[in-house]
C-alpha cells in the first residue's frame, strides 16, 4: 500500500532544530558516560576541564537569591550605623529613635529592641546607608543646620518623613561649601552667604538608587 506524505499545512510551522528534552538529556549525560568509560571513572585535571567545557551553557544565568540581599546586621550594629553616619551624639540619637538615652545604651550593648522599635531602627539604618553611599562631605556640619525649608536633617530624622528626599539638596550644599573652602582666601568667594550657596544648589546632583 502506497503511503502519501502530505506537505505541511500553511498554518503549521515546520519545527526547527530546537533540541528536545531527550536531546538535552543526551547532551548532558554523554560527557558523563565518556568520563566514566574512557577514564575508568577517574577524574583528572584534563578531563574535568573538558567536562566543564561540555556542560557549560552561556544561556544559563543564576540570579543571586534574595537571602543574599537581606540585612543581617544586628540591632546594635544598625543603631551604631545611624549614629556614625549622621555623626550625632547619644541624646540626638535617642531623640531620633524616640527612646531614652539608657535605652539606646542598652541596645548598643546588645539588648534586643521590641515591637515597632525594630522596624524603625532598620528603616533609619537603611537611610543611613544611602547617605553613606552619597559620600556627603562633612555631613556632621549639616545635620543640625536649618537649611531644609527652615528645618534641619535632624528634625526630619525624628519624623516619619523620608530623609532621602532631601539627600540631593544636602549633597549639593556640601559640594558647594567644599568648593568654597578650596578657593583662595583673597578671592572673596569663601565669604558667600548661606543664601547664595542654597540658590546655586537648586539642581539635584545625586539620584537615589
Amino acid at each position: 500500500m502506497n503511503t502519501t506524505i502530505k506537505p505541511y499545512h500553511s498554518s503549521f510551522v515546520k519545527p526547527t532544530n530546537t533540541p528536545s528534552s531527550h536531546d538535552a538529556a543526551i547532551k548532558l549525560f554523554t560527557p558523563l558516560l565518556v568520563l566514566a568509560v574512557g577514564t575508568g571513572g577517574i577524574r583528572t585535571p584534563n578531563n574535568t576541564a573538558e567536562l566543564n567545557r561540555w556542560l557549560y551553557d552561556p544561556r544559563i544565568h543564576i540570579e543571586p537569591t534574595k537571602a543574599n540581599q537581606l540585612d543581617t546586621r544586628s540591632p546594635a550594629e544598625n543603631v551604631a550605623n545611624i549614629r556614625d553616619v549622621f555623626a550625632i551624639n547619644m541624646s540626638d540619637l535617642a531623640s531620633v529613635l524616640g527612646v531614652t538615652r539608657p535605652t539606646v545604651y542598652a541596645w548598643l550593648a546588645g539588648q534586643e529592641p521590641k515591637g515597632e522599635a525594630v522596624m524603625r531602627i532598620q528603616k533609619l539604618s537603611r537611610v543611613a546607608d544611602q547617605f553613606n553611599r552619597a559620600n556627603i562631605i562633612r555631613l556632621d556640619k549639616l545635620v543640625h543646620r536649618p537649611i531644609l525649608n527652615g528645618r534641619s536633617l535632624l528634625d526630619i530624622l525624628k519624623t516619619d518623613e523620608d530623609p532621602v528626599a532631601d539627600l540631593a539638596t544636602l549633597k549639593a550644599i556640601a559640594d558647594k561649601e567644599a568648593q568654597t573652602r578650596r578657593e583662595p582666601k583673597g578671592s572673596g568667594k569663601n565669604l558667600r552667604s548661606l543664601h547664595d550657596v542654597l540658590s546655586e544648589s537648586s539642581v539635584a546632583v545625586y539620584e537615589r538608587s
